[in-house]
């Protein structure tokens, strides 16, 4: 079995698609510098390339998109149970 790696990225800083190839460019964060309005603005250095076929690319959005409904989920049932709680000690006095 190969060793895996693990590669940090702090934003995603590109998508493309060429020859049926999806390239995600990764990016981490190499400090600020001010925008054209004078706010901190986030600089990002690209330091990986992810290169997955087209359905590599389609499963992998589909099991983002089935985490991202099981984490909204949670955090509903956290707030609900945070909710029942705080509304516990009222009703008992």
């Amino acid at each position: 079995m190969a060793n895996k790696q693990v590669i940090f990225a702090d934003r995603v800083v590109g998508l493309s698609v060429h020859n049926g190839l999806v390239r995600i460019d990764l990016g981490v964060a190499a400090g600020t510098s001010k925008g054209k309005d004078g706010k901190p603005l986030l600089k990002v250095e690209g330091t990986h390339q992810l290169v997955l076929p087209l359905d590599a690319f389609a499963a992998g959005v589909d099991m983002q998109g089935k985490l991202l409904k099981e984490l909204v989920a949670r955090q509903k049932k956290g707030r609900e149970a945070k909710a029942a709680a705080a509304a516990a000690p009222a009703a008992q006095s």
